[in-house]
């Protein structure tokens, strides 16, 4: 058991040395002093109460609260999209929501339609195949739209109208009927406001037939094509690029570009340009406006060629024999292209030309060529070539083409003046002046082309000649005028 403890024992120095050093007033503020039972002092620290209300803590929380409400009410309005988006998917691809899309697209278009293997989603239409069939009266026929693709708003999914920016297609075949003049015309048209409303229709690939499609009377193929019913001109357009163009009895054209409006039942061609297939330099350019419905009133389109291939408008057979490139000459009473719709609409094109500056024409191929060429023991008389004053008047009708009005001169040498035809099966037909300069005649001692050829006339001694035979093979009475002039006695000049 341990001892009790003695009290403590301070010394008179001990107390007065503690009475030196009491606390100051400062540290009593936040306590008490005290003297224990043995005369010692302390600070007595008085507790500090808690506060019950935090104002930073307070706005803490509220805005802890405020945002979870936030989280929680977005949470809620994706749910609720995601919910109405699904239902809307599950709904565009129902019987139901095709059956009433077909519905709006005869609505706008007039024409009974038809969707194979249709299917939506949120930001597209899609379909394998699209058919739209317009009844009689109608110049449309049929369209048939592959791999159709239309990016779509979501107000389609449960709006009246199915609306968007484009309709895109790899390819689309539209078909073309002649208006029958005894059936009433334009049967079913569109309403308004269209119940299918998009700014753009393209197509990568667009074929056209007009008329019967075993033997159509126009078809063109592989177009760039774009379609904007409602343009910056307030009228609905057609742009087309690139692509050929196949009219009976006619060459090929390659379609540059084209720009075509629609104003009610007639069709303004604001541009149709050609280029030839074996360059870009020749532009052969179609401007008017058609009247499919009217067939008692042909449609005149203007014409103008610049730089042009002759061949690409006379055809290969004649460019065989007349070669180069051409310009139009202005006139009031030519450069037009002349059809009247309806079974056979007997398109006429009346261009007057030139040879295009810096193109010389050449003719080859004729047999009065190779004999003068003989005669006068030049070779360059087999292939004249004009550089200037070449002109003349190009037709064609009902696959005839015809070259009239030929003035084609080579000073010192050469003139050709007179009409040559080409018939739809290939014949040749015409009578061509063939002047030949004096100063050559007399210079070639030759007794019969002294008296073959007439008296001078400007500055040309001429000879006619009759063509036929046919584009490949022609003929011409040369030879036999020549030989005729043997037994003729020579007549001065």
């Amino acid at each position: 058991m341990s001892e009790p403890s003695e009290p403590e024992r301070y010394s008179i120095d001990d107390m007065m040395d503690r009475l030196k050093h009491r606390p100051s007033e400062e540290s009593l503020a936040d306590g008490e002093l005290v003297t224990r039972a043995d005369g010692t002092q302390a600070i007595k620290v008085r507790r500090r109460k808690r506060r019950s209300h935090q104002p930073h803590k307070e706005e803490k929380r509220i805005a802890m609260r405020a945002r979870m409400i936030q989280v929680s009410g977005a949470l809620i309005l994706i749910m609720l999209g995601l919910l109405a988006a699904g239902g809307a998917i599950v709904y565009g691809n129902s019987a139901p929501f095709r059956k009433a899309l077909l519905s709006k697209i005869t609505s706008a278009s007039g024409a009974a339609a038809e969707l194979q293997q249709f299917r939506m989603n949120p930001a597209s239409a899609n379909a394998n195949l699209v058919v739209l069939k317009w009844p009689k009266g109608n110049v449309l026929s049929e369209l048939n739209v592959r791999g159709v693709r239309a990016e779509i708003r979501p107000s389609s999914f449960l709006g009246k109208a199915m609306v968007g920016e484009e309709i895109k297609s790899p390819e689309a075949n539209l078909f073309l009927r002649v208006p029958d003049p005894a059936a009433p015309t334009r049967e079913a048209v569109a309403t308004a406001p269209a119940a299918v409303r998009f700014k753009r229709y393209a197509t990568s690939k667009l074929n056209v037939v007009c008329g019967d499609p075993s033997a159509p009377l126009l078809r063109m193929f592989e177009s760039d094509a774009s379609f904007e019913p409602d343009s910056a001109g307030g009228r609905p357009q057609l742009l087309l690029n690139r692509g050929h163009l196949s009219l009976p009895g006619w060459p090929k054209l390659n379609i540059d570009r084209a720009h075509i409006e629609f104003r009610g039942p007639e069709i303004d061609i604001i541009s149709l340009r050609f280029r030839h297939e074996t360059d870009l330099r020749g532009r052969f350019e179609i401007t008017g406006t058609v009247l499919p419905y009217q067939n008692d009133r042909p449609s005149s389109l203007a014409v103008e060629i610049e730089t042009y291939p002759l061949a690409g408008i006379a055809g290969p057979e004649l460019g065989k024999l007349f070669s180069g490139r051409i310009d139009t000459l202005s006139s009031a009473k030519s450069n037009y292209l002349t059809f009247a719709p309806g079974a056979n609409p007997q398109g006429n094109l009346t261009v007057d030309f030139r040879n295009s500056l810096g193109d010389p024409l050449e003719i080859s191929g004729f047999p009065f060529l190779i004999g003068i060429a003989q005669i006068l023991d030049d070779d360059w008389f087999e292939r004249p070539v004009f550089e200037s004053d070449a002109t003349g008047t190009l037709r064609r009708a009902n696959g005839n083409v015809t070259l009239g009005n030929l003035n084609m001169e080579n000073k010192g040498r050469i003139a050709i003046r007179g009409t040559l035809a080409k018939t739809q099966s290939g014949s040749l037909a015409g009578k061509l002046e063939v002047g030949l300069a004096d100063a050559m005649i007399k210079s070639s001692g030759n007794r019969r082309l002294q008296t073959m050829f007439g008296p001078n006339t400007d500055g040309f001694r001429w000879l006619g000649v009759a063509v036929s035979g046919s584009s490949t093979a022609p003929a011409d009475d040369f030879r036999q005028q020549y030989e005729a002039a043997a037994a003729a006695p020579a007549e001065p000049r």
